[in-house]
């Protein structure tokens, strides 16, 4: 419980430095408590609201950039795909590794490929050494849509997550130690 209760005074602390901020709809929900943004005060514990409070900040943060992506004709989830795909370029990778290191781990995978490929980010091939296997590699134009995204969600990212490094090694070590029963 005292973990829950620190994670909610790094949250509130990094808002409270927010409160000065250029306010857009970004912004001013940062700034707005939990209990204010989903209209409730009841909670069943602090481990609880601290529970709700990292899920609607998740949403928020990936609201935000959802909105810098789109831009670009890009979701959040092929976004994810390109930087998996970008770790191992310009190596191929096949489709059930990418799928198991997706952020969403529900995202159809199959289908985001079958997107970025549309839009020519991305090629798919057979394996050379298992037929059965797709693999996908990036393109030119993903490495460039890719980069250009990265500088936009790097900015939103240190604008948006106003907390100094000691403060994000905490919170990191915390979030890790909510995920430590993660199977």
């Amino acid at each position: 419980m005292q973990y829950a209760l620190f994670l909610y005074e790094l949250l509130t602390r990094a808002n409270r430095k927010n409160k000065f901020c250029k306010l857009d709809v970004h912004t001013y929900i940062c700034v707005v408590k939990l209990e204010q943004a989903i209209k409730s005060t009841k909670f069943k514990n602090e481990v609880h609201k601290a529970g709700l409070n990292i899920l609607y900040t998740a949403w928020w943060l990936k609201t935000a950039m959802s909105k810098d992506l789109k831009e670009f004709g890009l979701t959040h989830e092929q976004y994810n795909v390109l930087r998996i795909l970008k770790g191992k370029y310009p190596e191929q990778m096949c489709v059930r590794d990418v799928a198991c290191r997706m952020i969403e781990k529900s995202s159809n995978v199959p289908r985001i490929i079958d997107r970025l490929e549309l839009k020519k980010l991305v090629k798919r091939s057979t394996s050379a050494i298992d037929k059965r296997e797709t693999v996908i590699t990036l393109t030119q134009s993903g490495i460039t849509i890719l980069e250009a995204t990265t500088v936009i969600l790097n900015k939103l990212m240190d604008e948006t997550v106003a907390i100094c490094n000691e403060d994000a090694t905490v919170l990191n070590q915390l979030l890790e130690k909510v995920r430590a029963t993660e199977k």
